[in-house]
């Protein structure tokens, strides 16, 4: 499309959990800003793509999901170019990483993030000023559906007639939320999964690692970069010892602790459960198809150790009810239940199912 100049004007990114849409999305600025451009793709010398490597291009602008912390304590200073600089730093590490990560990374991991109002007459503002450098300007909307009401609104004219040059990349892993006027208005392009393959040769490069390491991290993350790269830089996932923890107390059956523990958890934000809920589905996906479909998956050292002491209490006289137990919290949290009442109720079941593994476990 950029070959032919028929990119359109407002694209959709369908993105895949810890893809690379973003990265997609870079590298389709980077090649619009190139000066030397050639064999389908951008040269990576010419001071257009030096700049844009840093994320300093002044024709490249961001729009990201923020929210008010210690430092940005006004609601209307909450736009994305208050948090520029934390952005840059950010994508010195690369173009992958997950909203809690960025949520981390300035400080509002207990509150949800969202492209609210403002960050509207922030953006018409930009589109009112001319390109710097003469060529395009793109606007890259990273997780589009935290944009609410007010702002897809704002922007519908500017994404049906914007000005010459002017691209809008959106990127989101659930463009369902997205209101039908924006979606009617974007040409959607769905991600394509990421093979094991690919990742692992991603690893081999980026992190110089041994092929067979590689390999076993590409296929444990199931598709999911962001997941392999933590593996690859020994970063665990908070929420894996949130639920070893909540498993724990579950099978010394121990309501005090999970009333505590549903107390901590209902204090995080909605994206947060939200991955959790991710997570402990594919741990439970994980221990059914080690200890009973009998599917061999390479882990090494104190991981090894948690799956393998675990996956035989996961098992045909639980999974489905565990399966159940997350899909009906996930609902509720969505629905805005009372969180601490709903982890709470979903610990007193997991307590029921995990007994319940352990039974048919030894009269198997």
């Amino acid at each position: 499309m950029i070959d032919n100049n028929r990119l359109p004007h407002a694209l959709l990114l369908h993105a895949q959990e810890g893809g690379s849409s973003l990265a997609i999305a870079l590298w389709i600025a980077q090649n619009l800003m190139c000066s030397d451009r050639s064999n389908g793709d951008a040269c990576g010398l010419c001071a257009n793509c030096t700049k844009h490597l840093a994320a300093t291009h002044p024709d490249v602008h961001f729009v990201i999901p923020v929210n008010t912390n210690k430092q940005v304590k006004k609601r209307s200073d909450a736009v994305s170019d208050s948090y520029l600089e934390s952005w840059r730093k950010r994508m010195e590490e690369g173009p992958w990483l997950s909203l809690l990560d960025w949520y981390r990374a300035i400080d509002i991991e207990k509150k949800q993030g969202n492209i609210g109002i403002d960050e509207s007459k922030s953006l018409r503002e930009k589109l009112a000023l001319r390109s710097f450098e003469g060529g395009y300007r793109v606007f890259i909307i990273w997780h589009a559906d935290r944009m609410n009401t007010e702002f897809g609104n704002k922007m519908l004219k500017s994404f049906e007639e914007p000005n010459e040059k002017t691209v809008f990349i959106l990127t989101s892993e659930q463009p369902q939320q997205l209101l039908s006027t924006i979606l009617s208005r974007t040409q959607i392009i769905e991600e394509e999964p990421t093979t094991s393959d690919q990742i692992a040769q991603f690893l081999e490069t980026r992190f110089g690692l041994d092929p067979t390491i590689s390999k076993n991290l590409a296929f444990r993350s199931e598709g999911n970069i962001v997941h392999a790269i933590k593996e690859a830089q020994h970063e665990d996932e908070p929420w894996l010892d949130e639920f070893k923890d909540w498993m724990r107390h579950a099978w010394k059956r121990d309501i005090p602790m999970l009333y505590t523990w549903s107390e901590k958890m209902a204090q995080k934000s909605r994206d947060a459960e939200r991955q959790f809920i991710s997570g402990a589905l594919m741990v439970l996906d994980r221990c059914f198809r080690m200890g009973w479909v009998e599917s061999g998956i390479p882990m090494e050292s104190d991981e090894a150790k948690f799956y393998n002491d675990f996956s035989p209490y996961i098992n045909a006289a639980n999974v489905e009810g565990f399966m159940k137990v997350l899909e009906e919290t996930s609902t509720h949290i969505e629905r805005n239940v009372n969180a601490k009442m709903v982890w709470f109720d979903s610990g007193i079941q997991v307590v029921r199912l995990l007994h319940q593994g352990k039974k048919a476990l030894e009269s198997a």
